[in-house]
């Protein structure tokens, strides 16, 4: 296994490379991934899936759950209630038409051009939010088994990596693992879901001390990021600010 200075030196090597593969997609002829009409830029979307996507701009500050108020600095109920582990969730996007079609196609087909476009779609949000440019390290919600099977590809952990070569700062595949599986959460209560992921995550002594960003792909409840935050931050990480493509209302 890499140390973390090894893994941000292959990092910073990697991250051009990263870069020129794609801008070679402004020379290549592609189609837009949700209409597939012909484009021909570094983003397989088109101007009009484009201007359909929807942004989470009004937002809890903390868990990023969208608010009915057009004003940018409230905490939503649950988050004055109930602080959750983790310090902000950052997620720019809602979970909606056409994004939630670029996700399912990265998830459950495992699509990386989906991923890359998401990837683009992050960056292009967030390169500049202080927690991106303050960070130490990546770390990612790890898969279950199962499902990795499935589908071939660990959507969070595939980002994180991606992630990690643009901001030129260590991806920690061993930071986060998963100690086991959790029941769907989709037929759950909101309290049953919130207590589901509670002790499925081991976090390892290199977070100690470090500011890190937990990739995930989507956020729902924001359950899985609370448990693997607490987790993190029991190993002593300074701060834990959850990066997410998209965000579903709860």
């Amino acid at each position: 296994m890499l140390s973390t200075q090894q893994n941000l030196s292959v990092n910073q090597l990697l991250g051009p490379w990263h870069r020129w593969i794609r801008s070679l997609r402004t020379w290549l002829p592609g189609e837009c991934l949700v209409c597939t009409q012909p484009v021909k830029t570094t983003q397989d979307l088109c101007t009009h899936c484009f201007s359909q996507l929807a942004y989470n701009r009004y937002c809890c500050t903390r868990c990023a759950e969208p608010l009915l108020s057009q004003r940018k600095d409230l905490l939503c109920r649950s988050c004055q209630e109930t602080p959750p582990a983790f310090d902000q969730v950052l997620a720019p996007y809602l979970y909606a038409p056409p994004l939630d079609a670029l996700l399912l196609n990265f998830k459950k087909n495992a699509k990386r051009t989906a991923g890359s476009l998401l990837l683009d779609l992050l960056m292009a949000e967030l390169k500049t939010h202080p927690a991106l440019q303050q960070a130490e390290a990546l770390v990612a919600i790890p898969g279950q088994k199962d499902r990795l099977r499935q589908r071939g590809i660990d959507p969070p952990a595939w980002l994180a990596q991606r992630l990690a070569w643009q901001l030129k700062q260590p991806f920690l595949t061993q930071g986060l693992k998963r100690c086991r599986n959790i029941t769907s959460q989709q037929e759950l209560s909101r309290k049953k879901r919130w207590l589901n992921p509670q002790g499925a995550f081991v976090a390892s002594q290199e977070v100690k001390g470090k500011k890190l960003l937990l990739v995930d792909d989507v956020v729902t409840t924001g359950a899985t990021c609370h448990w693997a935050a607490r987790e993190l931050k029991e190993k002593g990480a300074a701060s834990v600010t959850v990066i997410a493509a998209a965000r579903t209302p709860f």
